[in-house]
């Protein structure tokens, strides 16, 4: 298998931006707050995190631009969603933050040169990633979480 080039990873993270958008856009902040099941995130708290993941990437990317085979610290989701979470009470201004942080990555993954996208970090976890590997992986992160998404407005809330 062929690893995606930036253009189709570019692609892919502008075509997230869009389903963000179209899946959660209509829902009330009422609806995208509710837990569809007991110990599962809501649709909120999966917004917040991805605004933080976005973030992280965010500083990863740059530091991996800027930096000469930087470290790249590994962060625990849950307990950033356990922590920061309860502060992003409105999901329409998450949702900015989060689209804010988004159109940046854009602009800056659009200014890449081919040599760019091959540099490289160490991550405490997966080891060496290049440029394209992290914006790949935010690509893979932001499908998971749609999809997440996606259930806990289709469920039922839990009571």
């Amino acid at each position: 298998m062929r690893a995606p080039d930036p253009a189709t990873t570019v692609a892919r993270l502008k075509a997230a931006t869009r389903d963000l958008v179209a899946l959660t856009g209509s829902a009330s902040p009422e609806r995208l707050q509710k837990v569809p099941v007991e110990g599962q995130w809501s649709a909120a708290m999966v917004l917040a995190h991805l605004a933080d993941a976005e973030l992280v990437y965010s500083v990863r990317v740059r530091m991996v631009l800027t930096g000469d085979r930087p470290y790249l610290a590994p962060y625990d989701e849950q307990r950033w969603v356990t922590r920061f979470a309860e502060l992003d009470t409105d999901p329409k201004q998450c949702t900015s933050r989060w689209r804010a942080l988004r159109d940046a990555n854009l602009r800056l993954f659009g200014s890449l040169d081919d040599a760019e996208w091959r540099l490289t970090g160490l991550h405490g976890e997966r080891g060496e990633q290049s440029v394209l590997q992290l914006a790949g992986s935010v690509a893979n992160h932001d499908r998971e979480h749609l999809d997440q998404i996606r259930k806990a407005l289709s469920r039922p809330s839990a009571t």
